[in-house]
């Protein structure tokens, strides 16, 4: 996830609002604003410190795994951490012939470039992550992250997305979008101008990747960033599956482009 940006979701109107998150009683516990709580049962805080950008928490749970949380807030345990990230790299990577040059904006846990490397045929993968100590406390308590960002085809960015993304123009086969949710500064990560940037930092025949929050929680937003996205790309498709540890257990990403479709 990019850091710098609070996890939310919407509220009853329709407008994103930041969920809580809390320890109680030995539960990590995470409530958002349609009346529902998830509990995880924790038996260790192994990390803690605020960053320039955001709180950054590590847990460990006997059933979970490590849990990463961003301002309190569940970014992803061990257990189920691979469904987004397989979700969001090997659907836009299958869909494009001979995928070279891909770009992760946000991505800090760097679980996209570990799925990313799978596929022989790429040659450079830059990750643009805002907070750096995202990746290096991840580092610390995700065995995947310093294996892939040792790889030669790896290059860590410590910048603004949008910043680096205006300097990039025509450049990636594909650009992954591993934010937060749109609320607060990560708002212009869901907007029109933002993936118009995108669009121009691809090349022909390229593919935008993005996370689109959850369908039967939030169908309005869905709707939203949908209409957000037909803006800057001819195309624009949507799927889904279950992390368990996500709000309603179901999530959706989005495939964009302006030359292919994903079938």
């Amino acid at each position: 996830m990019n850091g710098g940006e609070d996890k939310a979701r919407p509220g009853a109107a329709g407008q994103m609002q930041p969920n809580r998150g809390f320890v109680e009683n030995g539960w990590f516990y995470e409530e958002d604003q349609q009346s529902t709580r998830l509990g995880i049962r924790i038996d260790e805080h192994l990390h803690s410190e605020q960053s320039r950008w955001q709180k950054i928490d590590v847990y460990r749970s006997v059933f979970h795994g490590n849990i990463l949380t961003l301002d309190d807030l569940v970014m992803l345990t061990t257990r189920d951490e691979f469904v987004y990230h397989e979700m969001l790299t090997h659907v836009p990577l299958c869909a494009i012939d001979d995928p070279r040059e891909v770009l992760i904006i946000g991505g800090g846990d760097c679980g996209c470039i570990r799925e990313i490397l799978r596929h022989p045929c790429v040659e450079h993968v830059v990750q643009c992550e805002i907070d750096e100590r995202v990746t290096r406390v991840s580092a610390d308590y995700f065995d995947w992250v310093r294996p892939v960002t040792a790889d030669s085809r790896v290059e860590l960015v410590f910048d603004d997305g949008v910043r680096y993304i205006e300097q990039n123009a025509g450049r990636f086969d594909l650009v992954i979008v591993d934010s937060t949710d749109p609320i607060g500064p990560a708002v212009g990560l869901f907007l029109a101008d933002f993936y118009t940037k995108v669009a121009a930092a691809l090349r022909e025949g390229g593919v935008m990747a993005a996370q689109t929050e959850a369908p039967f929680w939030y169908p309005a937003e869905l709707a939203r960033i949908h209409k957000q996205m037909r803006m800057a790309f001819e195309h624009v498709q949507h799927y889904w599956g279950t992390i368990p540890t996500y709000p309603s257990g179901s999530w959706t990403w989005a495939f964009a482009s302006n030359q292919r479709r994903a079938t």
